[in-house]
Order: structure tokens, then C-alpha cells, then sequence
């Protein structure tokens, strides 16, 4: 088709338009017929530039129409409702306009020809198609962020720091982020999982957890190999994931689990640093920041080192010390 939308681009990342998107009353969707930047702004308790921005993101992809009143078109309309529990149908919606719309054709031909485009390159593309004036590279990258984001979503590229790809970037399989939950957390957020999967939006709000904190703990979990992520912004268990938290299994079984997903995890590496019959939240601070190659402040590495500490006694790696304030380990692994 070709479709080129009077010259509007992607603006907002496709997170951002879908967590906007998913706090708009459905009466304004489905039963109004026309609204303005101020009547949505006032709708969903946002300022008219965010407002103003989702618009031009959503004319973008063939979901709006209008200048001064606004309507959700039919795609638009489907997309909205779609996107709040029906992940996989809103992709589809998308996926079709994605395939309609000349722009991404532009930049799906870039891609597949390097293998791997920049935010920047992506930017720099749309302005030498279409005469755009953006001159500030920061403008540049935020509608090829936009754009990339788009393409990951429904599984047209894969997207991670600032650059999109053809083919998923392996690498990062071994990284340990820092220990910023406890098991009981753990398990938590496991169960919020369960069964098919949550986007970390909805997560966030079951959890009470900011997105960018509840982010570093999915990191933790991903570690440990219970949870994944198969695009951007969505979790699920693992096999693992799901072993662990059946309702079948004992506490104590659960704990062995546990336990061997922690010493076939990254972290064994911080395991094997320690004095093994004198665990304290010192010692644990310290191979942590060995490990890291970090200084941290004492309170960031305190907190860390007892989260740690957390897991092992969990786990039922470690017992108490009698009369010391330490632990040792109970099993040689």
C-alpha cells in the first residue's frame, strides 16, 4: 500500500504508547466519536505535550485521525482495547499496519541489507527520505528508538541499547546482576508470573514495584534461570520457574531446588569467594564487590550483601555459627 501518514513519524517508544494507551477509558474509545488533546490529557491525568506526542505517535501507525478533534480509527480502535489483555492480538493489528506503512518498509530494507542499524542511522534514514528538518541528533535517535522498539514488538528485529538487529545478540547469558530482592520476593514475583506470562506494566502494578527497580529483580531472576524474557517488556517462567513454584512440591524440596539453580547460576562466582566457615554480611559485602569490580557506599553494599545472605539461608546453604555472629556453609558443592 505505501501509506506515508502526511508525514507524521513514531515518537513515543512503543512501551511508553502502550502504558498511555492502557489507562484511556474504554468509553472514550469505543463510544465517543471525536475528542481533543485536552479532553484525553484531562481523561488520563497527563500533560497535552505527552498527550499531543501519543497522538502523533498513534497517526504514525494509522491508529488516529483528525486535526484539531481526534478519532481512533478502526485498526486504532481494535489496537486499544487489544493491548490491554490480549498482548498477542494487538501485535497482530500492529504487525498488519507495520507491513502497510511505507516508512518501515524504508527502514526494514536498511536493516536487512547491514544486519544492524543505530537509533541514530534509523533517525538520520527518515530524514534524508522524507526532508524532515530534525537537526538535533538527540530528536534523531528518539523517533529511531520509536521506531526500533516498534519492529522488536512484533518480532521484526530485536532491539537493545540503542541498536536493532536482524538476529537476536547473544551474549549477556552470564550476567550477574546485583542481588536486589530477597527469595521471598523471588517467589513473589514467580507467582505473579504464572501461568502464561505478565508485561512488566500489569507486573508492576500487581507488585507495587516501580518498573525500573522490578526491572533489576526480573534481572536477578533471569539469572537464576527461572524467569525469561522473549520479547521486550514481557516476562515468563522458565521450566524452572514453573518446578518451583508447584504447588506439589514441598518446602523442603523447593529449597533444594533452589539451591542448585544458585550454585549453577552466575552467582556461584560470588559462592566460591567466600570464607566458607565464616559467612557475614562483611565478608559477603566484600566478594561482592570483588566480584563487580565495584566500590560501592557502604549502605549499597550492605544491603546487597544481606539480599545475598538471604538466598544462601534460604537455600539452606548456610547454618548459624554458635556463638559467633557468622555462618558456615552445611554442604560442600
Amino acid at each position: 500500500m505505501g501509506m506515508t501518514n502526511s508525514g507524521y513519524f513514531p515518537y513515543l517508544r512503543i512501551g511508553k504508547m502502550n502504558e498511555i494507551l492502557k489507562g484511556i477509558p474504554l468509553q472514550l474509545v469505543s463510544e465517543v466519536n471525536e475528542f481533543s488533546v485536552q479532553m484525553l490529557a484531562e481523561a488520563i491525568g497527563a500533560r497535552t505535550t505527552t498527550v499531543s506526542n501519543l497522538i502523533a505517535t498513534m497517526k504514525s501507525l494509522d491508529f488516529v485521525e483528525g486535526k484539531r478533534k481526534f478519532r481512533f480509527t478502526a485498526e486504532g480502535d481494535r489496537y486499544t482495547i487489544f493491548i490491554r489483555n490480549e498482548e498477542e492480538e494487538a501485535k497482530k493489528v500492529l504487525q498488519h499496519q507495520v507491513e502497510n506503512i511505507e516508512y518501515f518498509q524504508v527502514i526494514r530494507q536498511k536493516l536487512d541489507e547491514k544486519g544492524k542499524l543505530t537509533i541514530l542511522e534509523i533517525g538520520s534514514q527518515i530524514v534524508s527520505q522524507y526532508d524532515k528538518k530534525w537537526g538535533n541528533p538527540l530528536t534523531l535517535k528518539t523517533y529511531g528508538a520509536a521506531i526500533a522498539s516498534i519492529l522488536d514488538f512484533v518480532g521484526l528485529g530485536f532491539y537493545k541499547g540503542g541498536v536493532i538487529s536482524v538476529e537476536k545478540v547473544e551474549g549477556g547469558e552470564k550476567a550477574m546482576p546485583a542481588p536486589y530482592l530477597s527469595a521471598e520476593k523471588i517467589f513473589r514475583i514467580l507467582n505473579a508470573l504464572s501461568p502464561s506470562g505478565v508485561d512488566i506494566y500489569t507486573l508492576s502494578r500487581s507488585l507495587e514495584t516501580k518498573e525500573r527497580r522490578l526491572s533489576q529483580e526480573l534481572a536477578c531472576c533471569h539469572a537464576l534461570g527461572l524467569v525469561e524474557r522473549p520479547r521486550r517488556g514481557f516476562y515468563e517462567l522458565t521450566e524452572a520457574g514453573k518446578a518451583i513454584i508447584s504447588p506439589y512440591m514441598s518446602d523442603d524440596e523447593r529449597k533444594t531446588k533452589f539451591t542448585g539453580y544458585l550454585v549453577h547460576s552466575p552467582y556461584k562466582r560470588v559462592i566460591d569467594k567466600l570464607p566458607g566457615d565464616k559467612i557475614t554480611v562483611k565478608s559477603i559485602g566484600n566478594a561482592l564487590e570483588l566480584e563487580y569490580g565495584k566500590k560501592w557506599s557502604g549502605l549499597t553494599k550492605k544491603t546487597y550483601a544481606k539480599k545475598f545472605l538471604n538466598w544462601l539461608r534460604f537455600s539452606g546453604l548456610v547454618e548459624k555459627v554458635e556463638g559467633e555472629k557468622g555462618y558456615r556453609y552445611t554442604k560442600t558443592f
